[in-house]
C-alpha cells in the first residue's frame, strides 16, 4: 500500500513540474505589453496610417482584411499631419522595456521616388533603432529625423523612453515612425501578436484585434486607435484647390478672405475604399449654399483629397459666418462626418 501511496504521490509531484515547466516556457515566450511608439495625441495630432498586411501574394489587406495596408507591408505606421508638424519635433519613444540592439542615423529626411529608392536599397528602414525585450522578441523603429536617434547600440531602455523624433527618412511618403515587431526574426502582427503571414479576421469583433482583444498592446494604446478603415483626419475652408503633395508638405490651411477667389470645403482622407462616397454641404450669408455628392471612388485610396465650393463672381463674400459639413459614406452608411466653419468679417 505504501509502495503505491508513492508511486501516486510521485505521478503527481511529476505532472505538477511538468505543468509548472510548461507554464514557465509560456511565460517566457509571451509578447510583450507594446505601448504607442509616438508621442503625440491619437486622432488629433497623429493617426494610424498603415497595418501590417496579413495577406500572403500579391493581395493586400489588414488584419481586418481591410484596405489599411499595402502589400508586404510589416509594420504598424503612425503618422503625423505633415512634414511641417514633424519638424516641430514629435518623439518616438520605446513601446517596451528593454536594450538597444542597433541603429542607424546620418540619413538625409527626403520623401521617397523611384529614384530614390535604389539609392536606399537596404537601408529602407531610414534612420532607426532596434530594441530587443528578450526571449527572441524585438522592436524596430523607423523614418527618424536625421541626427535625432539618441538611443545608442547596449543602452538599457526603459517603456516611454526617448529613441528620436518623427521624420522621413529612408523609403517613406510621409513623415510618420514605422514600428515593426518580430519575434526569433519573424515578422509579428501586434493587433493580433500573430505571425504577419497568417490570414486576416474576417469576423472579428469589438477591440483591437477584435473578439475584445488588443493584441500585443496596452490598455492605453487600444483605446487610442480603434481600428478604422477609412478616416478624415483634416477638414476646413480653402480658398483654392488643395493637394496630396501640398498638405503633406504643411497641413495648415490658409483661411479665406472676403475677395478670395473660391470658397471651397475641403477633406483629407486616408484608406478609403472602392465604392466610398463623399458628401459636401455648406451655408453662409448671402444665400451662399453648397450641397455635392461624389462619385463612387473607383478603387481603394490609401490618401485622399476632395473638395466642394463656389467661385467668387461678386466683388466679395458676404460677412458673417460660414458652416460645413463632410460625409464619409461607404454602402449608405455615413462612417464619419466632420464640420468646419469660417467667420469673413
Amino acid at each position: 500500500m505504501a509502495d503505491a501511496t508513492r508511486a501516486v504521490l510521485a505521478g503527481i509531484a511529476a505532472l505538477v513540474a511538468a505543468a509548472m515547466h510548461t507554464v514557465g516556457a509560456v511565460a517566457q515566450d509571451a509578447p510583450p505589453r507594446l505601448s504607442l511608439p509616438i508621442d503625440c495625441q491619437p486622432g488629433v495630432t497623429c493617426f494610424l496610417q498603415s497595418h501590417v498586411d496579413a495577406v500572403e501574394g500579391p493581395e493586400s489587406g489588414d488584419f481586418r482584411c481591410g484596405s489599411a495596408t499595402y502589400d508586404g507591408h510589416k509594420g504598424v505606421d503612425f503618422r503625423v499631419l505633415s512634414i511641417a508638424a514633424a519638424r516641430e519635433g514629435v518623439a518616438v519613444i520605446a513601446s517596451a522595456d528593454g536594450v538597444v540592439k542597433g541603429g542607424r542615423d546620418g540619413m538625409a529626411d527626403e520623401i521617397s521616388s523611384a529614384d530614390r529608392r535604389a539609392a536606399i536599397a537596404g537601408r529602407e528602414c531610414g534612420n532607426g533603432v532596434v530594441v530587443d525585450h528578450g526571449n527572441g522578441w524585438e522592436t524596430q523603429y523607423c523614418h527618424m529625423r536625421m541626427g535625432s536617434v539618441t538611443a545608442k547600440p547596449g543602452d538599457k531602455i526603459r517603456r516611454g523612453q526617448k529613441l528620436g523624433l518623427v521624420g522621413y527618412s529612408g523609403l517613406a511618403e510621409f513623415a510618420h515612425v514605422h514600428i515593426s515587431v518580430r519575434h526569433n526574426g519573424a515578422p509579428i502582427d501586434p493587433f493580433t501578436a500573430k505571425a504577419s503571414t497568417e490570414a486576416c479576421l474576417r469576423d472579428t469583433g469589438g477591440g483591437a484585434a477584435g473578439g475584445g482583444s488588443a493584441g500585443m498592446w496596452d490598455e492605453k494604446a487600444a483605446a487610442s486607435f480603434p481600428y478604422r478603415n477609412g478616416e478624415i483626419i483634416g477638414a476646413g475652408f480653402a480658398a483654392a484647390p488643395l493637394s496630396t503633395a501640398l498638405l503633406e508638405a504643411d497641413h495648415r490651411v490658409a483661411a479665406p478672405v472676403a475677395t478670395s477667389p473660391m470658397l471651397l470645403v475641403y477633406a483629407r482622407l486616408m484608406n478609403l475604399r472602392a465604392g466610398d462616397v463623399l458628401r459636401f454641404s455648406a451655408t453662409g450669408p448671402g444665400g451662399f449654399a453648397v450641397s455635392e455628392t461624389s462619385a463612387p471612388l473607383d478603387r481603394n485610396k490609401a490618401t485622399y483629397i476632395a473638395f466642394s465650393g463656389k467661385r467668387l463672381k461678386q466683388p466679395r463674400w458676404a460677412s458673417g459666418r460660414y458652416e460645413g459639413r463632410v460625409e464619409l459614406v461607404r454602402a449608405g452608411a455615413v462612417v464619419q462626418q466632420t464640420a468646419a466653419a469660417l467667420d469673413i468679417p
